[in-house]
């Protein structure tokens, strides 16, 4: 099948991993970028793509005609290859866009959204006429299918174990990745309210500097300024005792792809309680969850602690166990498939 990937490319996100997979489930990945190449230069550097990014989508962007430039790029790609489904990955189409895209090839379009209810913006994909939704919060989707009647579905995030994966890790790099607790991405604003409680730890968080308006000096010492991708994710995941996956207070009852990653990586995790978490796993066996401060704190020194090495070890192999069976992009690219030619 010919599939299209509207999205973005960059590495470790979900638009390279979905072609990567397509690929091998034996498909022909048509990929398609909406985004304006200037904001992929790597000499601007993370924060200078940042502040180019919200230029772009606050200002440049919303300009008609450079909307129209950009959108007749991709009309051609539609013209140009026989396309027999497409994946958007945000929330890139206004409904005229979309409207357009159909009188062109008329096969299905559908938009898996990988972000919590914080970041709907101005959320076009309620009237743009895609013929599926997927989200990976289930308080969306259970709320958008009682209120719009929007033919929507769940569909959580995942792994690729291309990618993420168990890696040996030398005498000299464990030295370096070592630590009680780690993590990495970005430092926003909830994170740094959870870490700067957490400073007594040797904390190693993994990613580049946070904006330069979330100075905060209290996490100084636990930010390593170094950003981690691959096989160096999972060296840093491995060699630490505790992932500590605490997910943004605007996931309401989903889970982010870290959550699937660090157990990939052959790291052991601890993570905030989503009721969600139930279906993808066996609490106290494969994952770890926490309710508040409190709790997390027990948790954090009752694993910490030698004695329980061995359960540490043991719900960390059932957790990687879990993941390798049941939480890949193959798992939920076949379920997208499959939910889209049913229906």
């Amino acid at each position: 099948m010919n599939i299209a990937i509207i999205g973005k490319f960059y590495t470790e996100g979900s638009g390279l991993h979905i072609e990567e997979t397509l690929i091998e489930m034996g498909h022909k990945p048509i990929r398609i970028d909406p985004e304006a190449k200037f904001l992929q230069y790597k000499f601007m550097g993370f924060r200078g793509r940042n502040m180019a990014k919200t230029f772009y989508t606050q200002f440049l962007g919303k300009i008609p005609a450079i909307r129209r430039i950009k959108a007749n790029k991709i009309y051609k790609v539609f013209k140009s290859e026989k396309i027999e489904l497409s994946i958007v990955l945000h929330d890139y189409f206004s409904t005229e866009e979309i409207t357009e895209i159909k009188k062109i090839n008329s096969s299905p379009i559908v938009i898996w959204f990988p972000d919590a209810i914080s970041n709907f913006q101005k959320s076009m994909f309620f009237v743009a006429g895609y013929d599926h939704l997927f989200f990976v919060d289930k308080y969306i989707v259970e709320k958008l299918k009682e209120e719009f009647l929007l033919n929507i579905h769940y569909l959580p995030q995942c792994s690729n174990p291309n990618h993420h994966k168990r890696v040996n890790v030398n005498e000299k790099e464990k030295e370096f990745y070592q630590c009680e607790i780690t993590n990495a991405g970005n430092l926003y604003p909830s994170r740094i309210a959870l870490y700067k409680h957490l400073t007594n730890y040797n904390f190693k968080m993994w990613g580049s500097k946070p904006s330069y308006w979330l100075n905060i000096h209290e996490i100084n010492k636990i930010i390593t300024g170094h950003v981690v991708f691959n096989q160096e994710k999972a060296k840093a995941f491995s060699s630490a005792k505790i992932v500590l996956n605490n997910l943004h207070p605007a996931v309401i009852n989903g889970v982010n792809k870290r959550m699937f990653e660090i157990p990939a990586c052959g790291g052991f995790q601890i993570t905030s309680h989503r009721d969600a978490i139930n279906e993808l796993f066996e609490v106290g066996k494969e994952i770890i969850t926490y309710k508040n401060f409190k709790d997390l704190k027990m948790k954090i020194d009752y694993y910490l602690d030698p004695k329980n090495d061995e359960e540490r070890k043991k719900i960390m192999e059932a957790g990687y166990n879990k993941v390798m069976k049941e939480h890949t992009y193959e798992n939920r690219l076949t379920q997208l498939i499959n939910t889209v030619e049913v229906n």
